[in-house]
């Protein structure tokens, strides 16, 4: 069986729009937008902490810290400031280590991702932050991403410098100097000085001292002066402003403090095209996280006068005029209204963007496309809780309350998933749980080959897991079952139920007040989960994930047929021919969260899989790289090989895009966009790289010197032991000493142990 790919893309449009159109239709969803005009708080009900905010032409960019989850880095986009949309998850991992892999122990809970400052510059987003390292891990990383398109692909890249909590001011407008300057700490306030066109570091001051808890710095350069955005410090606290003429200070401070009866601080300023200015800054909202909110800013002898008199326009739930984005009366008035999606059919060959991992994803531990319409999460992890498990999904618990309202109003929320459990085995573990600190479960559990409900209530104090409650119930006989969990953002009860039908539901399980810790430090998630406590190797498969209170059935099963129809009996794929760029050594996932099939590469946005060679390869020798395709890729997404001489996916690679369905390549004429050649006697990486997520149906994909044909007929290779024959290197010379590795002897290809 094969995918259609003609039908991937009408259903990848189909699904969108479909989708879209359903968005209304749900009744657990947020907006802030009344439809009349007005708006209330927040904007995004949901845990979106550290915010930075730009604008590039009619659209604004919004950033978050997501911690430890995958991808990360959630970059969300608007066009009215009041209505936003997912953009892009640039941060596909920080390091691939132990610890943020969830081995022999090793985890960067509370760590991982922090603060960012978001930058548009002469064509090129930046996008700054640290990580946290781990004792007997790592150090932690200062990283620096970079793209010209936000919603494609993001290069990274590991700096030196470390700027806590920082904010970066390209001062390049009508009175400014050309350098960038960025602030940074805690406590102690510094202005960097950077060389406005290498970025490296020419001086350093401080400027503001023994401020406890002061951080979160932004540095903005409006009209003459020079204004530092900082927060007060720290949970629940509020916001302040410094100004001076010069960027390295000496700087004066607001002789008051904004927002700090409203716990809201940490955030960014931005201007509309007709000259209004505004901020968004998340409120401290205790259970579910800390939640942008949108405050309007007026400007009073030089300073910022921020929301009403530094406390919340929408207080006690009142709305308040929308943003003026344009004089244009059409474009002002235009329905914006969008939806943060929270449900999902699993109908796509690639995850939605409201979707990570907990931790590195396990590119092998799941498939979207193994049972077309499901989920399907492998047991990946052996190990005594949830907490260790490796491969968990997760997505924001998002409210569907404004702020100032009465807690007796506040709506219950839900989480459903229906779950195949046939295919668990002995030990598993397998269900749906609510997390912070504490967490808890309901699912199945494995016991003496008997599947029966199983539930835990756990904490997670100084990074140690504690079982604090566990009930088991009755054995589960049917193949599916459906798990709903309860909670109330207005009491932070959470309770569970399960049902064999999806209708009749009956209360099982812990129940838990959540709560809001540092030991996590992100607000509450839903978490889909499998490991197994014995042997790992069994399966869940997901049908779908809905935050309703009833799941739309019809609706699901109706993207489930769409699912189905993208695989048919059509065109199979001949096996890859030509090593070194063989089936059997592809890592489908150097970048991003691919899936290799037997005919075929699941793409994730940004994703590159290929080949990396423990020593460079010499192909001069041979003519050309030919790659066939059994469709060629999507016009409207970028797809390319890379050649790369260097072992490192950021160095710069020879890159041709794939726009046909044969591309042949030119091994001794690759020039890479700065003009610099690639040596076909020294190639360290050859990979596929996808802009947006797709399915590559891969045909054949081998060296040539006629740019039609494998260059050889082998196709296999074996493990042997050496001999005396005669060996041969890859580029066809006669190697006296082979060591450990690939060569040809006869017409075999074969490995040296």
């Amino acid at each position: 069986m094969s995918f259609n790919f003609q039908r991937v893309i009408l259903f990848a449009s189909v699904a969108l729009a479909t989708m879209s159109m359903n968005a209304q239709q749900y009744t657990y969803q947020w907006t802030a937008d009344k439809g009349n005009g007005t708006y209330v708080n927040p904007i995004c009900n949901g845990d979106f902490p550290d915010c930075d905010v730009i604008r590039v032409g009619d659209t604004y960019y919004f950033v978050s810290t997501t911690m430890y989850h995958f991808p990360g880095a959630t970059i969300l986009k608007s066009k009215d400031l009041v209505n936003w949309e997912y953009c892009a998850n640039p941060l596909l991992q920080i390091e691939n280590n132990k610890a943020y892999n969830l081995e022999d122990g090793g985890s960067h809970y509370a760590q991982g991702m922090w603060a960012s400052s978001l930058n548009y510059h002469n064509g090129k987003f930046y996008l700054y932050f640290i990580s946290y390292g781990r004792s007997g891990y790592d150090n932690g990383r200062n990283i620096l991403l970079t793209a010209t398109d936000p919603e494609g692909e993001w290069k990274m890249e590991y700096w030196s410098e470390h700027y806590y909590d920082s904010g970066w001011l390209f001062d390049d407008g009508e009175n400014g100097d050309g350098n960038v300057y960025v602030a940074c700490g805690i406590g102690d306030i510094y202005i960097n000085k950077l060389n406005g066109k290498t970025l490296a570091k020419i001086s350093s001051t401080q400027v503001v001292k023994g401020k406890d808890g002061y951080e979160g710095s932004h540095l903005y350069h409006i009209g003459k002066y020079y204004y530092l955005y900082v927060t007060t410090g720290g949970y629940w606290k509020g916001q302040t402003i410094y100004r001076s003429t010069n960027p390295m200070g000496p700087y004066e401070e607001v002789p008051y403090t904004l927002f700090q009866g409203d716990a809201i601080h940490q955030g960014g300023l931005v201007d509309t095209p007709t000259g209004e200015w505004w901020t968004i800054m998340f409120k401290d909202a205790g259970a579910i996280g800390r939640v942008p909110n949108l405050e309007p800013v007026k400007w009073v002898n030089d300073w910022p006068v921020i929301g009403d008199n530094g406390r919340d326009v929408t207080k006690d739930g009142k709305a308040y005029p929308k943003p003026k984005i344009s004089n244009d009366e059409a474009v002002q008035n235009a329905d914006y209204r969008t939806y943060l999606p929270t449900n999902d059919a699993f109908s796509t060959p690639v995850l939605g963007k409201q979707w990570q991992w907990n931790h590195n994803p396990q590119s092998r531990a799941w498939s979207l496309t193994d049972r077309p319409g499901w989920m399907r999460l492998y047991s990946c992890t052996v190990t005594d809780n949830v907490v260790k498990a490796r491969g968990s999904l997760t997505q924001r618990i998002m409210g569907t309350h404004q702020n100032g309202i009465p807690s007796s109003q506040i709506k219950l929320g839900f989480g459903i998933v229906k779950m195949d459990v046939s295919n668990m085995g002995e030990g598993d573990v397998a269900g749906l749980a609510v997390w912070q600190n504490p967490l808890s479960f309901i699912g199945v559990k494995v016991k003496d080959g008997k599947k029966i409900l199983y539930s835990q209530r756990c904490t997670f104090n100084s990074q140690i897991v504690a079982v604090a409650e566990e009930k088991t119930g009755a054995a589960i006989t049917n193949d599916v079952v459906y798990f709903r969990a309860i909670t109330s953002f207005g009491t932070n009860r959470c309770y569970y139920q399960y049902s064999v039908n999806g209708t009749n539901w009956t209360t099982f399980g812990v129940q838990m007040t959540m709560g809001y810790t540092l030991d996590f430090f992100v607000g509450q998630r839903y978490y889909l989960f499998n490991y197994s406590t014995k042997a790992t190797g069994g399966y869940v498969d997901i049908d779908w994930f809905t935050t309703e209170k009833d799941a739309p059935v019809e609706y699901f099963a109706k993207c489930d047929e769409e699912a189905k129809s993208m695989f048919d009996e059509g065109d199979e794929a001949e096996p890859w021919v030509g090593f070194p760029m063989d089936k059997e050594h592809f890592d489908p996932n150097i970048m991003g969260n691919n899936r290799q099939m037997s005919t075929s590469i699941v793409f994730s946005a940004n994703g590159m899989g290929g080949w990396i060679y423990p020593q460079a390869w010499d192909i001069s020798e041979y003519r050309n790289i030919v790659v066939k395709l059994l469709r060629s890729p999507m016009s409207t997404n970028p797809t390319y090989l890379y050649v790369y001489d260097k072992k490192n996916v950021w160095a710069e690679p020879y890159k041709v895009r794939l726009k046909t369905s044969t591309t042949v390549i030119d091994l001794h004429n690759m020039v890479t966009e700065s003009g610099r050649t690639i040596n076909p006697a020294n190639i360290a990486m050859v990979t596929l790289y996808s802009q947006e997520a797709q399915t590559l149906l891969v045909k054949q994909l081998f060296l040539s010197n006629d740019g039609k044909n494998p260059a050889t007929g082998i196709e296999t290779i074996e493990n042997i032991v050496m001999d005396n024959d005669d060996y041969y290197d890859l580029s066809g010379r006669k190697v006296t000493t082979p060591t450990k590795g690939v060569y040809i002897k006869g017409n075999r290809k074969v490995v040296v142990e």
